[in-house]
C-alpha cells in the first residue's frame, strides 16, 4: 500500500516495514542486501540505503557488521509507534474477518510468530486482547480503520513520528490496551498515560462524539 507522495526510499521502507510485520522476513532472518534492493526496486545504492536507515530507525532492523541487516523481533510489551500502529491494523482487520461463537469469550492474539533467531529474545511473544468493545463495530469499518493504520504506519516509518501523528498513535494504542476490556489479571499492552479507568469504553475513548445522540442527518457509525 503504497502512496503517490512517498518517495522511492519511503517505499521502500514502507515495504519492507509491512513485510516484517506481516512476516514474510521473519524475526532474525536477514533482509535483503543494498544490491538486491537497488536491483528490485531499480535505485542507487543511497536510495536503498536510506530506506534501510528509516526502517533502523523506526526500530525494525539491526545490523550486524560483517553479517547483514536482520530484522529484530518484535515486543508487543514495548511502546514503539510504527509496531504498535502495525498491530492495530492487524487486530481490525482479524476482527473484520472473525466470528465468535455463542459460547465463546471475544478475545483474539496478537503478536506470536517464532523464536528470534538473532539473539535478542528469545520464544514467541503474543497477548491476549478482549476486543469486546470493538465487535459491535461494522466490519467495513473495521476494514477501513484497518486500511487507514497501515497508511499512517508507513509514513511513520517514511517520516518519523511528527506532533501530528499522535492522534493515530494513541487510537492504536488505545485499541491494543485492552480492545475494551482486559480479560482479568492481564496488564496493559501499552502502557501510557497513568491507568485506565475499568469501565472506560475504547470506543468513546476514541470518538468521544458517540457519547452524544446521534445526529438522524450524520453518518450511521
Amino acid at each position: 500500500m503504497s502512496t503517490l507522495t512517498e518517495t522511492p526510499a519511503e517505499r521502500i521502507a514502507g515495504d519492507l516495514a509491512l513485510a516484517i510485520h506481516q512476516q514474510l522476513i521473519r524475526p532474525g532472518e536477514r533482509l535483503p542486501s543494498q544490491s538486491k534492493l537497488m536491483a528490485s526496486y531499480g535505485v542507487a545504492m543511497g536510495t536503498a540505503s536510506a530506506a534501510l536507515g528509516k526502517l533502523a530507525a523506526a526500530g525494525l532492523i539491526r545490523t550486524v557488521p560483517g553479517s547483514g541487516t536482520y530484522a529484530v523481533r518484535p515486543n508487543p510489551f514495548e511502546p514503539n509507534p510504527v509496531l504498535d500502529v502495525l498491530a492495530a491494523a492487524t487486530l481490525c482487520r482479524t476482527l473484520a474477518a472473525h466470528s465468535f461463537g455463542p459460547d465463546s469469550a471475544p478475545v483474539l492474539e496478537i503478536g506470536g510468530g517464532d523464536a528470534d533467531t538473532s539473539g535478542d529474545r528469545e520464544g514467541p511473544l503474543t497477548r491476549r486482547v478482549d476486543v469486546s468493545a470493538l465487535e459491535g463495530i461494522d466490519r467495513h469499518v473495521l476494514r477501513w480503520m484497518s486500511e487507514a493504520l497501515l497508511s499512517a504506519a508507513r509514513r511513520l516509518v517514511a517520516h518519523g513520528p511528527c506532533e501530528g501523528d499522535t492522534h493515530v498513535i494513541e487510537t492504536a494504542r488505545a485499541i491494543l490496551r485492552d480492545g475494551g476490556r482486559r480479560p482479568d489479571g492481564q496488564e496493559p499492552i501499552a502502557l501510557h498515560g497513568g491507568p485506565t479507568p475499568a469501565d472506560e469504553h475504547v470506543v468513546l475513548r476514541i470518538w468521544p462524539e458517540r457519547a452524544a445522540p446521534a445526529d438522524p442527518d450524520g453518518p450511521p457509525f
